[in-house]
């Protein structure tokens, strides 16, 4: 135990004797609500961003967040084609090194296989990305980006002198026979708003393109969010949200394959809650625009091992804090602040030679501060500087405790050349701490039967994984190109990303001195680099784009390439708006390209992708009918690194109404 007071429990104390601030909003299409810290749009961002909307949740009909995102250049799904166990991958980076919030709340949640995004896109008003180093705002973990998931709120729900409302939508799936249903109350007076949002959905299992099914696939969820709004005045507002969800199935233990003697069957039942109070505060004075935020997360996930009759219990918690300002002052823009947080994980194993989950806390705090220096008409330079210190402990394990410091630089000058093309050069740093599991793990990992066990070592030592990313970003947008109510807009972006002590898990099989043993251990220097080109071109009702992704990765030392890098992506798109706006044909080819690695070869896949949208007016008004095709052709393919195939056709209908 620790007597004095935690470094939680310090920058609770600092924060609560601070003023408070607010996070603005804008149109919904240029909203980064909580990717971007220093309140800009996607728009006036200074990093390579992406803007997932609600209207484009409801036409793409996504089963994860992983899935809503993957038509993103150089962003990929990762973990499967079991839709709970997707995560997304950035810049060929994922799980713990790619940040996600939810509110502003950090979702730390990371055991074994086991799926960290818990939240459902029904729930989802808006997902914003940065990709890239983001760490001299957000601290640990963004090292390949941020993912800020944003719920919805009653008021964007209701329309135009509407004080109370609803809606029920009913989905079904093909490809599954998925069945969702969901539903919503909500609303506003003048200084109160309230939304209760619920959902449901199951399925069968998933069918291939082969038309075989993947065993062990069917799962049913549940959940839903309420959040209580009170605005006292036009310069405050308190909002207090928890939302909760449950998914249950039969899977293998690692989820990415199939059911096997190293991957047994599990009946997984996974519980997620999070409840978050933020407190806004923006009055006239440039001075003060803080959002304080406040959150505690809890998962747990229960496991019955059907063959061994072994039952186990994973639970991770996390209690943190966020205070931002945002201050404009006659030299500039200032944003600075705070943040902490505590992450406690704890489990139990029934059965002997099992690993031991770590009895681990790990606690990390952290300021930081970004300048916005107009140095003149066309540039702008933005430096920034956080220091964040960590500490961490294992109950179980004596002498484990240890502490840490990282300082994370940032600095971006952008050069608005004309009125058309703006340039970027960014270096940003960023940090990882290694996790409990990472760190604390013991027991026993496999057995060699009369050989013996492998045991996992614990790693106390493990050094945090640092990033230093070099980025040149160019936007391009010209009006009245083919006609006099056309636009063309274009974002390319060159990356080089450097990660030093990649921290990996390390299999030791030496027989012939009997030592068998699994650690993680910082193995590499990791080089990533790439690129991005993304060109949308909108003529009235006509949309059209074309976007390609690139991401190589090599091992600095030994210069061979790295596992795990997605495929280079093509996507091209094409919607068109009919019935003045009323109806909505749209349609998504993707090319992926092949990959060989070592003595695997993954072979190159095309995607077609279509769907029609109906937002009924007049007698029909509130009624909404949308139609989405996934891999219309039917393709038997699988993404590289995969050891599953990908789904089939996949038709999925859902019918909304609104009251």
């Amino acid at each position: 135990m620790i007597n004095k007071p935690s470094l939680i429990a310090l920058a609770l104390g600092m924060a609560l004797s601070a003023p408070a601030t607010a996070v603005g909003s804008s149109e919904l299409e240029e909203v980064l609500v909580q990717a971007s810290r220093d309140n800009s749009t996607l728009s006036s961002s200074k990093y390579s961003a992406a803007v997932i909307t609600r209207q484009q949740l409801e036409q793409q009909q996504p089963d994860s967040v992983a899935d809503a995102l993957k038509y993103q250049p150089n962003i990929d799904i990762g973990g499967g084609p079991r839709g709970s166990n997707q995560k997304p991958v950035i810049r060929g980076l994922e799980g713990t090194r790619v940040l996600q919030l939810v509110d502003g709340a950090r979702q730390n949640f990371v055991a074994g296989h086991r799926g960290t995004y818990q939240l459902d896109p029904e729930l989802l008003k808006q997902i914003d990305v940065i990709k890239g180093p983001a760490g001299s705002l957000w601290g640990s973990g963004a090292i390949g980006g941020v993912v800020a998931q944003t719920t919805q709120d009653g008021r964007d729900l209701l329309n135009d002198g509407q004080s109370v409302g609803g809606y029920i939508r009913q989905g079904h799936g093909t490809a599954a026979d998925q069945n969702r249903t969901s539903a919503a109350i909500y609303g506003a007076g003048e200084q109160f708003d309230l939304l209760l949002n619920g959902y449901y959905r199951d399925q069968n299992d998933v069918r291939l393109g082969d038309d075989r099914s993947l065993a062990y696939s069917a799962e049913r969820g549940q959940g839903g969010l309420i959040k209580l709004g009170w605005q006292p005045d036009d310069t405050q507002r308190f909002s207090l949200s928890h939302r909760q969800s449950e998914t249950i199935g039969s899977v293998p233990g690692n989820p990415e394959t199939n059911v096997n003697t190293s991957s047994p069957l599990v009946d997984r039942e996974s519980t997620d809650q999070s409840t978050v109070l933020d407190y806004q505060l923006n009055p006239a004075s440039g001075l003060v625009n803080l959002d304080l935020t406040l959150y505690h997360n809890r998962s747990e996930v229960d496991e019955f091992r059907v063959a061994q009759h072994q039952r186990d219990h994973t639970d991770y918690r996390t209690l943190g804090l966020s205070l931002v300002n945002r201050s404009r002052l006659e030299w500039g823009k200032l944003t600075y602040g705070l943040d902490g947080y505590q992450d406690k994980s704890r489990g139990y194993r029934q059965g002997t030679n099992r690993p031991i989950p770590a009895d681990g806390r790990s606690e990390v705090v952290g300021s930081f501060v970004q300048a916005e220096l107009p140095l003149s008409g066309a540039w702008t330079l933005l430096p920034a500087l956080r220091y964040d210190h960590f500490q961490t402990e294992a109950k179980n394990l004596a002498g484990s405790k240890r502490s840490e410091s990282e300082l994370s630089k940032s600095l971006a000058l952008s050069w608005q050349a004309t009125g058309w093309l703006e340039l970027i050069a960014r270096y940003d740093e960023a940090f990882r701490a290694p996790t409990s599991e990472e760190l604390y793990t013991t027991g026993t990992h496999f057995s060699l039967g009369p050989m013996g066990t492998n045991v996992f070592v614990p790693n106390p030592e493990l050094r945090p994984e640092k990033a230093a990313n070099k980025e040149l970003i160019v936007r391009a947008s010209f009006d009245g190109v083919l006609t006099g109510e056309d636009r063309l807009r274009l974002n390319a972006s060159l990356f080089r990303n450097e990660v030093k002590d990649f921290i990996e898990q390390q299999i030791i099989m030496d027989f012939a001195n009997r030592v068998f043993e699994t650690r993680y251990d910082n193995v590499q220097d990791a080089e990533l680099q790439g690129g991005e080109l993304a060109i949308d071109y909108d003529w009235r009702d006509l949309e059209l784009g074309l976007s390609y992704g690139r991401t190589l990765g090599r091992d600095k030392a030994t210069g061979k390439a790295l596992e795990g890098i997605p495929a280079d992506k093509w996507v091209a798109h094409a919607g068109y708006w009919l019935l003045d706006s009323q109806f909505r044909l749209g349609a998504r080819l993707t090319y992926a390209g092949s990959v060989q690695f070592e003595d695997r070869d993954y072979s190159n896949y095309t995607l077609l992708d279509v769907g029609a949208s109906w937002y009924a007016r007049g007698a029909f008004s509130g009624l909404e009918l949308a139609l989405t095709a996934d891999n219309l052709t039917d393709r038997y393919y699988r993404r590289a690194f995969s050891e599953l195939y990908e789904p089939g056709r996949n038709i999925k209908l859902s019918a909304l109404y609104r009251f």
